[in-house]
């Protein structure tokens, strides 16, 4: 059975794509973000609490450096419509500037230099400041587009008191990119718009094929993660050689939809020996994430249960072993 987040991290794993992917959505293409300026981060964050340690995995994170700017990019994954992603989203980014102010305390605690009262009861200099950090939803989604919140107001029950309550509530709003949305993917600039455009179109068939037609090339030359991840999301288990006499022809079977890209190499057999050797672990960690948040929201077992299953896809007997395994942490 596939892990959703693992093929999605795998194929992001490309600085190219992962840039593509934050000028498309964030820069409306505009190509502000390099590949060569970006450098991984590790997505775990940590956080000691009265209960414990708060521990979240995040799918995807690099440090940008800009030139005349810092930036923390944090991609999440989502095959599934998460309603309590902003909360998610928001805790993330409150643990990695927790983060960075942890940092900041321990390096000014070794300092031999003066420090006032203020800055020793703060751990940080006054003039200091954090790098920010950007959090961005992919949601890649077939049975329907996204339909949960995208803001913190979102999810606030003010209604017929907004003007009384809001102006008090400091919003926050959730970057998510979902391909539903659009007819046109000339954002990107790598093969993210063949990769898009594909997913887009998927499910149908006089559609699809008049796109493989027009960009054939595009199509020719995706890369094997990108046709992996296709075949993973789309179940579609084979894909059309798309400069074949059939495809000229006019004549296009979906049920032959994937099979050129899965025998270059036996495209799955190969991305899938790379991925396996990741999964466990990560998998593991995005278990204790969902249990710990799950008893931390009071949400009960069984949608804590639910939840397991459907963003890890994975078995009642397996969400129940994490749900054992992690809860005597979370309570």
């Amino acid at each position: 059975m596939g892990k959703p987040d693992v093929y999605e991290s795998d194929y992001l794993e490309n600085a190219e794509i992962f840039a593509d992917l934050i000028n498309g959505v964030l820069y409306q293409g505009e190509q502000v973000v390099k590949p060569q300026a970006l450098k991984e981060q590790d997505g775990e964050l940590r956080s000691i609490q009265s209960g414990g340690v708060k521990k979240t995995v995040r799918d995807k994170v690099r440090l940008w450096n800009g030139n005349t700017i810092l930036a923390i990019f944090a991609l999440e994954n989502q095959t599934k419509v998460d309603y309590h992603m902003v909360l998610r989203a928001m805790l993330a980014e409150s643990m990695a500037y927790e983060k960075q102010w942890k940092k900041r305390k321990k390096e000014l605690e070794q300092e031999n230099g003066s420090v006032t009262a203020d800055e020793f009861i703060s751990g940080m200099r006054k003039e200091e400041k954090f790098t920010p950090v950007i959090t961005v939803v992919v949601y890649y989604g077939r049975e329907k587009p996204w339909d949960g919140a995208k803001t913190l107001y979102d999810l606030l029950d003010v209604e017929g008191n907004e003007e009384k309550i809001l102006p008090f509530i400091s919003n926050y709003r959730l970057n998510v990119f979902d391909y539903h949305e659009y007819d046109d993917f000339s954002q990107f600039h790598s093969e993210l718009q063949s990769f898009f455009e594909f997913l887009r179109y998927s499910g149908d068939k006089e559609k699809l094929k008049e796109k493989l037609r027009e960009n054939r090339e595009n199509y020719g030359s995706l890369s094997a993660e990108a046709k992996a991840l296709l075949v993973h999301l789309t179940n579609i288990k084979e894909i059309p050689n798309v400069g074949d006499n059939e495809l000229e022809k006019g004549e296009f079977d979906m049920c032959k939809a994937f099979e050129d890209m899965k025998e270059e190499g036996r495209t799955e057999g190969k991305i899938e020996g790379k991925i396996e050797g990741k999964i466990e672990g990560k998998i593991e960690g995005r278990a204790e994430e969902i249990v710990e948040m799950g008893y931390e929201f009071g949400i009960p077992e069984n949608e804590i249960m639910e939840r397991l299953q459907n963003k890890l896809d994975i078995s009642v007997e397996e969400a129940e072993k994490y749900l054992s395994m992690f809860k005597r942490r979370a309570v």
